[in-house]
């Protein structure tokens, strides 16, 4: 995209690349905390050329010149540390691919530079996150606060106490509440609850974490199939933890666990990138 056609995306009706929306709500039947507060959201789309132009621009200027030909492939999911892996085909016959990567903060600094160079408005008291759209990325800016619906998956309901005290900080609208992963998808195919962020122990009865996770990620029709889930357990083995990533867990935590480093891998893991750089 050129930068006009760029800079149209903040008058309406010019574009379909930027829009306002606000909301406001009530907390649920299992809702905890105030009510939600009215929320304007401002999004900026980045198709797939404007999301490479964005970070061959923010690569140059941390030292990751990217080629100017085409990539062979791209990965973003905002949900990890390393959001975003681009690779470039060989130079040479008998060459190896390049991959150059970046992380959250990376691209939604990439995004916000983009923004800026291009002299579009972004608001100063907003909570800045990135997310993926199509095969390129989203500036999503969020004024006022919409709440936290947070689904705690457990076993035991002491645990399950514990992270309700932890997330008080966050002052979540709602919480809700499973016993394990099959009352946990029961309740997300039924559409009974729509969270922004899973809490799930990895050890169970009836249906475990890693269970859990790839059924999760396997079921398609589910609107919250890809919903980040954050694994929250006692185990400490190397090889437990890189299962669970590797069925789909956005991020594996270790108990004990302080509220704030809680709070803020919530913050990551829903796209949320340090925008004070």
């Amino acid at each position: 995209m050129s930068n006009s056609n760029f800079s149209a995306c903040l008058y309406p009706g010019g574009s379909d690349l930027y829009y306002n929306s606000s909301s406001a709500g009530g907390t649920g039947p299992h809702g905890l905390g105030l009510v939600r507060m009215i929320q304007e959201r401002r999004v900026i789309l980045f198709p797939r050329a404007d999301f490479l132009d964005a970070m061959r621009r923010y690569g140059g200027r941390i030292g990751k010149n990217l080629p100017d030909s085409a990539p062979d492939q791209i990965n973003f999911d905002p949900a990890q540390d390393i959001a975003l892996t681009i690779r470039f085909p060989a130079i040479f016959v008998g060459g190896s691919a390049k991959d150059f990567v970046f992380s959250r903060d990376d691209v939604g600094q990439a995004l916000t530079l983009y923004c800026r160079e291009r002299r579009v408005p972004l608001p100063k008291a907003a909570s800045k996150l990135i997310e993926k759209f199509k095969d390129g990325a989203a500036l999503t800016m969020q004024i006022g606060n919409a709440g936290l619906h947070v689904l705690i998956i457990d076993d035991q309901e002491v645990m399950r106490t514990i992270i309700k005290k932890l997330l008080t900080r966050a002052n979540p609208s709602q919480i809700s509440e499973a016993s394990d992963g099959v009352q946990a998808l029961e309740m997300l195919r039924a559409g009974e609850i729509d969270p922004d962020i899973i809490i799930c122990d990895l050890h169970m009865e009836n249906m475990d974490g890693v269970q859990f996770l790839r059924t999760l990620r396997a079921d398609k029709a589910n609107i919250n199939s890809r919903k980040p889930v954050l694994i929250l357990t006692s185990d400490t083995s190397d090889q437990a933890h890189e299962i669970t990533r590797q069925v789909g867990a956005s991020k594996v935590l270790t108990k004990p666990i302080s509220a704030d480093d809680l709070i803020r891998q919530i913050n990551l893991v829903r796209g949320h990138f340090e925008a004070g750089r």
